[in-house]
């Protein structure tokens, strides 16, 4: 029998919905047999017709408590991160659910727990593992929705670029339409398409990006959009599919070549994702493109780690080729090491950039992003194959890794292949608190975890074979 508490939170509302509007046709059908094969009614005794009411009322009302009691639990665990003090036996009763927001719970539960068991803490430490718990349950509570999910996606470029405003436009045949925007909230539509009008014309114009400095006048600078400003087509197969803006800069006053290359590979995969919802934006594989958009979103926010996706995907995608994996087996690495990080959405910003030594509770925080990354990608169907490697990307061999511990053969050999690939980008590249290391002293740090039985030495050599 199949257990509905232990499905995701979209399954276990699908099963209640179907059942519930499955009675209408019970109903039907039940009428149907009544006629008899002259087509006349035949009576019902009232004892048979008060049974089948009750029925019906019970199956109606079980219904609509069970979907009560779900979308209970979402706004009662937001509710209880976003107090102050936190209710622990409320906390406890979430962890004690399947599904994404039982795993969230359970998580930050015991985290939760160790900072009360420390005197010492302060309330600033729990305070992360609450905002981190809430930044989740709002990025799960957008997941099954293409626009909500758009929306996050640019609010979180925006953040990422520290751009004062953002706007996302569909383009249909020469016409455009305000899909999202970020910023003003007593801007209308009708004012953002009045002012960038000029400028989406001229993208269709020319079919590439553009920037406008702060330096340059703008024939629109005494209205919405104020320099510095970029404004990039969203191109699929040759076709214009929308336009991504963003105008204004908090901290540095232009956009950097930097910058430009996070609006155009973010172009590119929102196009992909607006090709998919033009089929079906109900769809995984839209889901799927629109949380890839996302990622490349969140990994734009730490300037240590942007590219670090895509670096990934290729040198795993090198290793799996050489090693001999099957293709199914290569696009799982490459669609895995595309959301791996996701979950940092929902870890304090600080934290990763931040260049002193990290406390306890940080480092937990830190470390729960992988569960936090498999939460996201959960509800996905067709993607089931991806969460071993998203939530196990920093397993070792001897146990010492996180979150589960796994040993040896309890880790795959795609996971290894996405741990060793994560690994190498990680120690290459600059980070908050040290310098990139060049590749004789990425290959030592390789070479003495091998030596550790920490990691896969056949993947390792693999990787020395590319590099």
């Amino acid at each position: 029998m199949t257990d509905v508490k232990s499905k995701s939170l979209l399954r276990r509302f699908s099963i209640i919905f179907v059942g519930v509007a499955l009675i209408p046709f019970i109903i039907l059908f039940f009428l149907h047999s009544l006629y008899d094969e002259s087509h006349r009614f035949i009576q019902i005794l009232d004892a048979h017709f008060s049974l089948i009411i009750v029925i019906i009322g019970i199956i109606s009302i079980l219904g609509f408590f069970g979907m009560r009691m779900m979308i209970k639990k979402i706004i009662l665990l937001t509710k209880t991160v976003k107090e102050a003090v936190i209710d622990r036996k409320t906390m406890l009763e979430l962890a004690e659910e399947g599904g994404e927001i039982g795993e969230l719970a359970k998580s930050f539960f015991y985290a939760l727990k160790r900072v009360d068991e420390r005197e010492q803490q302060s309330k600033e430490t729990k305070k992360i593992i609450y905002d981190v718990l809430k930044k989740a349950s709002e990025v799960l509570a957008v997941v099954n929705n293409y626009d909500n999910l758009i929306r996050l996606v640019l609010k979180t470029a925006t953040d990422a670029l520290g751009a004062k405003q953002g706007a996302l436009f569909s383009a249909d045949e020469g016409r455009y339409a305000l899909k999202v925007w970020i910023g003003n909230d007593d801007v209308t539509s009708e004012q953002v398409m009045d002012t960038a009008q000029s400028y989406l014309d001229q993208v269709a114009g020319h079919n590439r990006p553009f920037l406008i400095t702060a330096k340059e006048k703008s024939k629109q600078s005494d209205k919405l959009l104020i320099p510095p400003l970029v404004f990039s087509p969203l191109v699929y197969n040759e076709k214009l599919l929308g336009v991504l803006c963003f105008c204004g800069n908090g901290y540095w006053n232009k956009f950097s070549n930097e910058h430009m290359v996070v609006v155009l590979n973010l172009s590119h995969q929102l196009a992909v994702s607006f090709e998919n919802a033009k089929i079906n934006k109900h769809s995984d594989q839209t889901c799927f493109e629109t949380l890839a958009a996302l990622a490349l979103a969140v990994e734009a926010k730490d300037p240590y780690s942007r590219g670090h996706l895509g670096r990934v995907g290729k040198t795993a995608q090198k290793i799996g080729e050489l090693m001999g994996l099957p293709a199914e087996d290569i696009k799982t690495l490459r669609d895995a090491s595309m959301l791996h990080d996701i979950g940092k959405i929902a870890t304090m910003h600080d934290i990763f950039i931040k260049q002193g030594k990290i406390s306890e509770e940080e480092k937990y925080v830190i470390r729960n992003h992988p569960v936090i990354s498999e939460s996201i990608v959960l509800h996905l169907q067709t993607y089931k194959h991806l969460l071993d490697p998203i939530r196990h990307h920093h397993e070792q061999l001897d146990g010492s890794g996180y979150p589960d511990g796994l040993k040896n053969e309890e880790i795959s050999r795609i996971t290894s292949i996405l741990t060793i690939a994560d690994l190498f980008d990680t120690f290459m590249q600059n980070r908050s608190y040290r310098s990139g290391m060049d590749l004789t002293d990425a290959k030592k740090e390789l070479d003495n975890l091998v030596i550790a039985g920490k990691i896969d030495k056949d993947v390792v050599a693999s990787l020395y074979q590319i590099y």
